[in-house]
């Protein structure tokens, strides 16, 4: 196996496949990559047998062939090696690798190709197609939410649903939820899968706010893929049933507050400052033009602020756990938001009062004070 390509070309398909090496594996072969060349191309993937990340990048094949090198080794050479010319050949029957760049050489011990795990076979059985900026929007604006008990693994993930034209990700711990959804045409296949936070995560680092070419999304029995331009993400859905989550967003209020977002957050984040060992509460007292939000720590001391507010209905009190306002007031774009309230011991509803299009709520549970 011979190749030559750029440093940066080479660097670049590393970090995006190296995202799904574990940090830790029992498994020796799943901390390296395997690289193998096809025609022009150097296939690049990396495993962690729950996420697969496949990447193709164009090289000057000498050589075909493949190999498997350690993933930390391998990044941080190529990283430190100078802007030049990537010589890269396998000696076989010594089982080593040798680099070459400028003056510098490294030679590397490699492993057996043929030990280094398959990617799943997959053959859609669903596809849709998802404009790029949307789908960043609201993996951002959705998975913060998801539960971190791993005894209710249904509930780490976030739903990937569609029914008729409507798209939409939703998340839920059981204390907050965030829906988000966008009206697609010839979105007509349906769907109901649960995909882990992970594989979202790190396909949301790759997507661009201004790229042209849509998402595939693509289900394959237990696996969804998410595919671009030169780049594969497979990752295993989760199994288990996800709560009915249309029985817990109100449908009607009798309070509705509309604020300043950032103004929102930024006493959001002074609240929580008094917080020590257990979460930090905040208490809204919403009434005439303002809300009061106020915080009291016993041992600390308390904090009090007021916003201006549009304020339509009842005059009301209600207390929320401080986190998990600032969560969502950081993850949305627009300038303002509108709070809804039904009484002190009902949930309150978050949406955007502007944004990019789609449709999104936050609802969140009170939290009972004496």
């Amino acid at each position: 196996m011979k190749f030559t390509c750029p440093r940066e070309t080479f660097l670049q398909g590393l970090q995006i496949v190296q995202r799904a090496v574990p940090g830790k594996t029992t498994l020796p072969i799943l901390s390296g990559i395997l690289l193998e060349t096809a025609q022009d191309r150097l296939r690049l993937v990396a495993t962690d047998l729950e996420l697969g990340i496949e990447c193709f990048i164009p090289v000057q094949v000498g050589e075909a062939g493949s190999t498997v090198l350690e993933a930390r080794f391998l990044t941080d050479i190529v990283r430190k090696l100078p802007e030049l010319a990537i010589d890269f050949r396998v000696d076989a029957a010594r089982g080593q690798v040798e680099i070459r760049s400028g003056t510098a050489r490294y030679t590397l011990h490699a492993m057996a190709p043929a030990d280094f795990p398959t990617l799943p076979e997959t053959d859609g059985e669903k596809m849709w197609d998802v404009d790029q900026r949307t789908l960043r929007r609201m993996i951002r604006e959705t998975s913060f939410a998801v539960a971190a008990d791993e005894t209710r693994p249904f509930l780490t993930g976030v739903l990937w649903e569609v029914t008729g034209e409507q798209v939409r990700l939703v998340a839920t711990d059981t204390s907050r939820l965030a829906l988000a959804e966008v009206t697609s045409a010839n979105q007509v296949q349906q769907a109901q899968v649960i995909i882990p936070t992970k594989c979202l995560a790190e396909l949301s680092r790759l997507l661009e706010p201004g790229g042209e070419t849509p998402v595939r999304v693509t289900l394959s029995g237990n696996h969804v893929v998410f595919s671009l331009p030169e780049i594969r993400f497979i990752s295993r859905l989760i199994e288990g049933q996800f709560p009915s989550y249309q029985q817990v967003i109100p449908r009607s209020f009798k309070t509705k507050v509309e604020l300043d977002r950032e103004a929102f957050l930024g006493a959001a984040e002074r609240a929580a400052l008094l917080a020590r060992d257990g979460p930090s509460i905040v208490k809204a007292n919403i009434g005439g033009e303002s809300v009061g939000l106020s915080a009291y720590v016993p041992e600390v001391g308390q904090s009090e602020e007021r916003l201006s507010a549009t304020i339509t209905g009842d005059d009301c009190e209600i207390a929320f756990n401080t986190r998990f306002l600032i969560d969502v007031l950081r993850v949305l774009d627009s300038e303002r938001v509108t709070v809804e309230l039904t009484g002190r011991h009902s949930p309150g509803v978050i949406r955007p009062l502007d944004g990019d299009g789609g449709q999104y709520v936050y609802v969140v549970m009170p939290v009972m004070l004496r």
